[in-house]
């Protein structure tokens, strides 16, 4: 069966996205550890998981093998994969609240706060996710969900493009798309949907995070607020004008912006 890419830029909402598929296909809660969040169901895993516990990904799945990547398509480790794959669900989150979501997941000081966000403004992402091979941020969506390039590297791929916000607005709906996208149950449940939906609300998900003795003490949660829309003034006025700039300035990044709903 096919291999389905789970893509996104990093703290885009794709563990999130897991995790509701996870449920559905268990019909139950998805139990969270924070350090053993790789490999959710056996349909539904982490690349570089897999990789660090030293296996590779089997091609001889029963069913569509949906897996977590934050690498650009052309990435070394992912090339072996090139004819095995048919999908990539790609999921995508307004870049203001990327900054901040970086910023908290990073452990970025106090003092360091507004230095990151216009570091981030001003290299389109953050460098050491760069650094790694995720790309920029409109790089990493560009290679994605563009099929022209997409198909350089996986010329047999569909796209299905989910926006984290329309996972909040309507869950159940955003959870359905996915399902019916990468196949896995050919007559949707829909009572199996909800079920799946109340299991996985972030409330819940950082209520279990709470609880997980396995997390190292001192470190942020991994799953914060999931705040939409954030003003980058929390940061400084300055820091909101250059988002704004960007957003004037540089064509391929405001055209992102646009065509997803994030002009503003």
């Amino acid at each position: 069966m096919p291999i389905a890419w789970v893509a996104s830029y990093p703290k885009s909402g794709n563990t999130w996205a897991r995790i509701l598929l996870a449920s559905y296909l268990r019909d139950d809660e998805v139990r969270i550890r924070v350090n053993e969040m790789g490999i959710l169901d056996e349909a539904v895993t982490d690349l570089v998981d897999m990789f660090q516990q030293g296996r590779l990904l089997p091609l001889d799945h029963p069913r569509t093998l949906a897996v977590k990547t934050h690498f650009l398509p052309g990435a070394e480790v992912q090339r072996r994969y090139r004819s095995a794959t048919g999908k990539v669900l790609y999921i995508i989150r307004n870049p203001r609240d990327v900054i901040y979501s970086n910023e908290r997941f990073l452990h970025v000081g106090e003092k360091h706060r507004t230095a990151f966000a216009r570091h981030f403004i001003e290299h389109r992402g953050v460098d050491a996710w760069r650094r790694v091979g995720f790309g920029t941020w409109p790089q990493n969506v560009l290679e994605w969900t563009s099929p022209q390039r997409l198909h350089r590297h996986f010329p047999d791929a569909d796209v299905c493009v989910i926006r984290y916000e329309d996972m909040k607005h309507d869950t159940a709906a955003s959870l359905h798309k996915m399902i019916d996208f990468l196949g896995f149950d050919n007559h949707i449940d829909p009572d199996r949907v909800q079920r799946a939906v109340r299991n996985s609300t972030l409330d819940r998900l950082r209520e279990q995070e709470r609880g997980d003795r396995s997390r190292r003490p001192g470190r942020n949660p991994f799953f914060g607020q999931g705040l939409s829309g954030q003003s980058l003034s929390g940061y400084g006025e300055d820091v909101e004008e250059a988002y704004l700039r960007l957003l004037r300035e540089d064509e391929e990044f405001a055209g992102l912006a646009e065509r997803y709903g994030y002009a503003q």
